[in-house]
C-alpha cells in the first residue's frame, strides 16, 4: 500500500504498533518481528523515503522532515497514537517524535542520533578527504579519488540519497533526546559497533522516563536475540496498559 509516495505493509488486529527500520534496509527486515507482534497488535512498517519501493526525497531532506512524515502517515493512515518502534536510523525519527501526541510508548532499538566521540583515527581520515576535496575543486586531483573515502551506506547511495545521508547522520540529537516525553524503553545488542552501548548509556541519561536492556547481538539486535526482543517490548507494553485486550 502506498501514501504520499510511503510504501507500506500492516497485519493484525488491536491497538497499533509501527515499526521503521534503519538506514539501508526496507519493511523486509521487520517480517519475522511482524509475525509476532501482529498476534496481538494491528503492526504496521514503513519503508521510509528513500528505501524499498517509497520513492526518493528531495535532496535537501533532514530527519526533520522524515520526522514530519511518519507524524502525518499516524495522523491520516493509522488515525490513532501508536507504539513507535524505531530501530537505528528509525530511531532517530523516535526521538523526534518522544513527545508527539501521536506516539504513547517508544522502544528505541540500537538508536543512531548520539555524536560519536573524538576518534584519533576519523579525524586524520576527515583531513585526508577535505585537503582531497579542495584540490579535485582546484582541478588538481580527479573526482574518483574521492570515492575511496565514506562508509559503503554513503558509496551505495544516489546522488540526492549521499546529500540525504549527509543531512541525517550531522544531525546531532542529545539535546532533542531531553524532550522525549513517553515511556521509552531501550534494547540494545551488547556487540554493537555501529552505535556503540556508551551511546545507549546517554540517552538513558537524557530520556527522563526510559529503561536500559541489553540483548545478546550486534546492531541488529531485534534479529540476533529476537526471542528476547519481543519478551521485553511485551514486558514494556503490559506494564505500560498497552496490551490489546
Amino acid at each position: 500500500m502506498e501514501f504520499n509516495g510511503l510504501n507500506y505493509i500492516e497485519a493484525g488486529q488491536g491497538k497499533p504498533i509501527l515499526l521503521l527500520h534503519g538506514w539501508g534496509a526496507n519493511v523486509d527486515v521487520w517480517y519475522s518481528v511482524m509475525q509476532e507482534f501482529s498476534l496481538e497488535y494491528h503492526v504496521y512498517a514503513l519503508d521510509l523515503y528513500g528505501f524499498g519501493k517509497s520513492r526518493e526525497p528531495s535532496e535537501n531532506f533532514t530527519i526533520y522532515d522524515y520526522a514530519r512524515a511518519v507524524d502525518d502517515f499516524i495522523t491520516k493512515i493509522i488515525g490513532k497514537p501508536v507504539i513507535l518502534v524505531g530501530h537505528s536510523f528509525g530511531g532517530r525519527i523516535g526521538l523526534i517524535l518522544g513527545d508527539s501526541k501521536n506516539v504513547v510508548a517508544l522502544v528505541l532499538v540500537d538508536s543512531a542520533g548520539i555524536k560519536p566521540r573524538f576518534n584519533l583515527k576519523k579525524y586524520i581520515k576527515v583531513r585526508r578527504y577535505k585537503k582531497l576535496k579542495k584540490k579535485v575543486q582546484q582541478g588538481k586531483a580527479d573526482m574518483g579519488k574521492l570515492e575511496k573515502f565514506g562508509s559503503t551506506d554513503y558509496k551505495n547511495l544516489s546522488k540526492t540519497m549521499r546529500q540525504v545521508f549527509v543531512n541525517v547522520v550531522n544531525e546531532d540529537l542529545t539535546e532533542q533526546a531531553k524532550n522525549v516525553s513517553k515511556p521509552t524503553l531501550l534494547l540494545w545488542g551488547r556487540k554493537d559497533k555501529e552505535t556503540p552501548s556508551y551511546m545507549a548509556r546517554k540517552l538513558r541519561r537524557n530520556i527522563k522516563n526510559s529503561r536500559l536492556v541489553y540483548l545478546n547481538g550486534g546492531h541488529f539486535s531485534f534479529l540476533d536475540d529476537k526471542d528476547n526482543f519481543i519478551k521485553e517490548c511485551y514486558k514494556f507494553f503490559y506494564e505500560r496498559n498497552e496490551r490489546n485486550v
